[in-house]
């Protein structure tokens, strides 16, 4: 079995008693906090709202992620040729900064997923216009 060392922070007094039972039961604090990660993981694997928990990919994930750089790089482009077109005017600028920053939020996740180098640079370039 590999192990490895890792230390946590915990609150008081409750880390106290933890060690005083282990102790007085005679067990080994690193196991049981090696249960009980275990059982954290086991039983949260397939929850979808922790998005930078790292899941296991099937052969399918590809192609939505695929899918989902294609249409944020398409949201993106579509974006940053408006602003180009039209030069707009301060009112407008605000207009499209609002909504550039409403396609930012959906489109971080993709990115923040797939490190996509075409997207990236469509995301300097926004970084650049909202600036």
């Amino acid at each position: 079995m590999n192990a490895r060392s890792k230390y946590f922070r915990g609150r008081e007094p409750i880390l106290t008693e933890f060690e005083i039972l282990c102790k007085a039961r005679g067990l080994k604090q690193s196991e049981i906090i090696s249960d009980m990660i275990e059982k954290f993981v086991r039983e949260n694997r397939t929850q979808t709202t922790l998005t930078g928990f790292p899941h296991e990919r099937s052969p399918m994930t590809g192609v939505f992620d695929k899918a989902s750089v294609l249409v944020a790089c398409s949201e993106l482009e579509r974006l940053l040729s408006l602003v180009e077109a039209n030069d707009p005017d301060r009112e407008r600028k605000v207009t499209f900064q609002l909504e550039l920053a409403k396609a930012l939020r959906v489109i971080e996740p993709v990115y923040r997923r797939t490190r996509d180098p075409k997207l990236g640079e469509l995301l300097a370039q926004a970084e650049a216009r909202l600036g």
